[in-house]
């Protein structure tokens, strides 16, 4: 078997298995999605629940994925072993009730064994104590040795979650050879040593269990696979651990550079840079997936993980922020996989970067706090500190309980959590009683949470205008019995006003609230946003333009009635748009997200690939073809098995009381909704998409535009047209695109004649290379720094010198004006002899603060200190040494 690395080992996983029929679908985000039992997704399965349970239909019945997960349970352990991590990546392939057990163990040995190499001998296999079925099958059909097949009980081979489907297991072991083994006559597969690693299980979901012990037969089984990638990359790359795979020892070897620390010089720094990098590869997927750091459920995960980062980086010495710059290490890892990393960089180095300055402020104060606090218990002869002590230091500087416990543990003690939680709670009563009215929670909990009144009436369905009678009144602090402008006759914003009945639509669902204004005598206010609170009351955000508004004034509240028409004419267009897409990307497809306001809507979808033009445009144009087809939109409040029924799509993770309301665009669409719809699909007048992008993994946004909004985009797109004819010097819009493809043919004839010329100077230089050359036990090291040379010239250079030099280690640094990079290769006589251009790559680089990776015979590498790139290539002839007598 090859090495191979991780991002490779990915792709021929899935590739692999499409060749078995599968649909490979992008790895599910971390956050599940209606499963509130889950807290983030901790395996391949855990998203596709509800296709194994049969509750809805999956988009194929042999799917493949590639799914990224975090388990957290053991975060304490991390870095302290190096066999524990919280974010790993597994591979799977599924089968809802479609292939079982005859195709799927063949299948795993052919994987294995033809696809990647892995020797026959090496691998063993277990199969539950009664599942005679699997065991012929590895034994008759695929021809495994009995000396290679074991057969355990149900706690090793059989997968069982309480009730529901379950079934017994089939694991796949590679035996790493003795050296890794106890030693003892009895290690066999099963030891608790590191001799035999389990690398894939196949759980064979055949019955239905009661959770009492009664198993029935399912007529129509699953097969779950699961195996973990960094556990397979630990093998091709023969490896000990998950921190020497190559995506994650380029993390590892970047916290070695930050910290100046060598991972395996001592034991305490190498727990500090294993906590580092697990949790910045935690970090930057749970931040991509749009987890935010917080006090509670996953919010509080990521804040946990990036703040222990952060203290073990304190601990190597770093004394600044240095987490997103091992962001950059993670992406470039990983992109190939995720190339939604990418998309979201700046995103997620900012609220990584936040979280670190945020705690960074206050954890040196802190932590001389805590340090005092256990010496002075120490003095005492005591070992447990006092959780109001402890809740002081959490209230006062954001140390979270966790962190206290792992740094008191550290020094042998325990806190009093019952006394912490106690503290705990009298803040949170405190809060509630003195928090002020900032957003529609408080003003629900604060200023509007006694109120006795009826809820607000909604009459905005059937009117845009009607009289109401105030019925509380706030200046966002507190509540008031009338607000009035100041004596200068100044403006007053911020006034909150609750009206028995609105003809104003609040914000819900994705749609904005409405506009306009209230009027009552010479009060004049004007409403920019209406919020709904849980009792019923709806919360008027309003600026008072003129005069006083008391409690009890009977007013006249107006929507703007423009703006509304747009808002709807966008709504309904959405209800079309989900329609639409389901057609011609199949019924896979619902929604993720959905906002519209009076200019564009957006649709968030699950889809798994980026939509083609081609498909595109056949979506916008069944919407528009109904559009013109004059539709009747019609709404009821119907009995939800009745809607059901009817076929409405429901909204997932939305809870419908027993009656709903559905909005039917002429049998065509039909959808659970509460927002505002035109009345004819006409009303919309035209629709147009204005992009469609990934916004997480298996999600996608279609951002579009109706009615007027069309109308602007025509106007600018002309306009648009009309400057770059005038810049390509088109005499009018007929001949643009005959003149930009004149222009692009010149470009493009210039390039070649760049090209070429940039590979005469690459030959030219390529010989006086060799005049230079140091010699080490037998391989010459060619290496220079190329000024005005591009990746590409370095890449060339390198295979000329491979193609003169069979004993050559080559390593050129360029700079084309905008990027330092760093090539290295290896010739076939040097790569016999044990060199691998990656292994060097990664040790040269790092000298210049660099990092990268490829193939035995070439690798890249990105140079950030360019001071230092003499000091890198003079270093090349000692490691090349050094490689060479490993």
């Amino acid at each position: 078997m090859q090495w191979t690395g991780l991002n490779e080992l990915r792709e021929k996983y899935l590739h692999f298995f499409e060749t078995k029929g599968h649909l490979r679908l992008g790895s599910f985000p971390l956050v599940p999605k209606d499963d509130p039992s889950l807290l983030l997704i901790n395996s391949g399965m855990a998203p596709m629940k509800k296709w194994f349970l049969g509750q809805e239909e999956p988009p194929r019945h042999r799917v493949t994925t590639c799914q990224k997960c975090i388990r957290t349970p053991d975060i304490e352990r991390v870095g302290i072993t190096a066999r524990h991590g919280t974010f790993f990546e597994m591979l799977g392939n599924f089968s809802f009730q479609d292939y079982f057990k005859e195709e799927v163990i063949p299948w795993a040995w052919e994987f294995l064994t033809k696809e990647l190499e892995i020797p026959a001998d090496k691998l063993y296999i277990s199969v539950y104590l009664d599942d005679d079925e699997a065991y012929d099958i590895w034994t008759k059909k695929v021809g495994i040795p009995e000396d290679h097949m074991v057969r355990f009980g149900k706690e090793d081979n059989f997968w069982e979650h309480g009730s529901g489907p379950c079934g017994p297991c089939s694991e796949i072991y590679y035996d790493r050879g003795p050296e890794h083994g106890c030693g003892k006559p009895t290690c066999k597969v099963g030891c608790d040593c590191d001799r035999y690693m389990e690398i894939w299980n196949l759980v064979f979901s055949q019955f239905d269990s009661d959770g009492k012990g009664h198993y029935e037969r399912l007529p129509r089984p699953n097969i779950d696979t699961g195996m973990g990638l960094e556990r397979l990359a630990c093998v091709m790359q023969d490896v000990g651990n998950l921190f020497e795979v190559d995506t994650v020892a380029a993390v590892l070897h970047h916290v070695e550079q930050i910290s100046g620390k060598h991972y395996g010089d001592s034991e305490k720094d190498d727990i500090s840079i294993r906590v580092i990098t697990d949790h910045i590869r935690s970090t930057v997927f749970m931040v991509s997936d749009g987890i935010l750091p917080s006090n509670e459920g996953r919010g509080y995960v990521l804040r946990r993980l990036l703040r222990r980062a952060a203290r073990h980086g304190r601990m190597l010495g770093i004394d600044r922020p240095f987490l997103t710059e091992l962001v950059d290490t993670v992406i470039t890892s990983s992109e190939a996989g995720y190339p939604e990393l990418r998309e979201h960089e700046s995103y997620i180095k900012k609220v990584v970067g936040t979280e670190e300055e945020r705690f960074g402020r206050t954890i040196d104060a802190g932590l001389n706090i805590l340090n005092n606090m256990i010496e002075e218990r120490k003095a005492a002869g005591e070992t447990v500190l006092s959780g109001t002590e402890v809740f002081k230091l959490n209230d006062t500087f954001g140390f979270p309980l966790d962190l206290t416990k792992e740094i008191a543990a550290e020094a042998g003690f325990t806190v009093d959590e019952e006394a912490f939680h106690a503290e705990m709670t009298k803040q949170r009563e405190r809060a509630r009683a003195e928090r002020l009215a900032k957003d529609i929670s408080g003003w629900s909990a604060d200023l509007f949470g006694e109120l006795t009144a009826e809820p607000t009436q909604f009459d905005g369905y059937e009117t845009l205008r009607e009289s109401a009678t105030v019925i509380a009144l706030s200046d966002g602090e507190e509540l008031a019995d009338a607000i009035a402008t100041d004596a200068a006759g100044e403006s007053k914003d911020g006034v909150l006003v609750v009206l028995d009945r609105t003809p104003f639509y609040a914000e819900m669902g994705g749609q904005v609230a409405d506009h306009g204004f209230i009027v009552c005598g010479d009060a004049k206010l004007k409403v920019t946003q209406v919020k709904k609170t849980p009792k019923g009351y709806f919360v008027h955000t309003c600026e008072l333009m003129d005069g006083t508004i008391k409690v009890g004034d009977q007013v006249t509240a107006s929507v703007d009635e423009a703006r509304r028409m747009s808002i709807c004419r966008n709504h309904t267009a959405t209800h079309l748009l989900q329609k639409a897409l389901r057609e011609v990307l199949g019924e896979h497809v619902h929604q993720a997200g959905s906002y519209q306001d009076d200019k564009i809507t957006h649709f968030d979808f699950t889809h798994f690939s980026a939509v083609t033009p081609e498909e595109l445009r056949e979506v916008e144009r069944k919407v528009n073809e109904k559009i013109y087809a004059s539709l009747p939109v019609v709404i009821q409040n119907l009995p939800i098995e009745e809607a059901k029924k009817m076929g409405a799509m429901a909204l997932f993770g939305e809870k419908y009381g027993s009656v709903v309301r559905v909005v039917d665009a002429g049998g065509w669409s039909t959808e659970f909704c509460g927002g505002t719809h035109v009345q004819n699909t006409s009303q919309i007048g035209c629709f147009k998409i204005l992009s469609e992008s990934s916004v997480a993994a298996g999600i996608r946004r279609i951002e579009a535009t109706t009615g007027f909004g069309v109308l602007r985009l025509l106007d600018e797109r002309t306009e648009l047209l009309n400057q770059t004819a005038v810049v390509l010097k088109a005499n009018n819009l007929k001949d643009l695109p005959g003149r930009a493809e004149s222009v692009t043919a010149e470009l493009k004839e210039t390039g070649k004649q760049l090209d070429a010329l940039k590979a005469e100077m690459a030959a030219s230089k390529v010989d006086g290379l060799f005049e230079n050359a140091a010699d080490v036990d037998g391989i010459r090291i060619i290496s220079a720094y190329l000024t005005g040379t591009g990746a590409d010239t370095l890449r060339e250079m390198v295979d000329k010198v491979r193609d003169k030099a069979p004993n050559a280690v080559t390593v050129l640094v360029g700079n084309d004006g905008n990027k330092t990079m760093m090539a290295v290769g290896v010739s076939s006589n040097a790569k016999a002899r044990g060199l691998k251009a990656g292994s060097l790559v990664k040790k040269v680089a790092a000298i210049a603060g660099g990092n990268g990776g490829g193939k035995p015979d070439f690798a890249m590498a990105g140079i950030r200190d360019v001071s230092k790139i003499d000091e890198a290539l003079n270093a090349v002839p000692e490691i090349v040494k050094a490689e060479l007598n490993q």
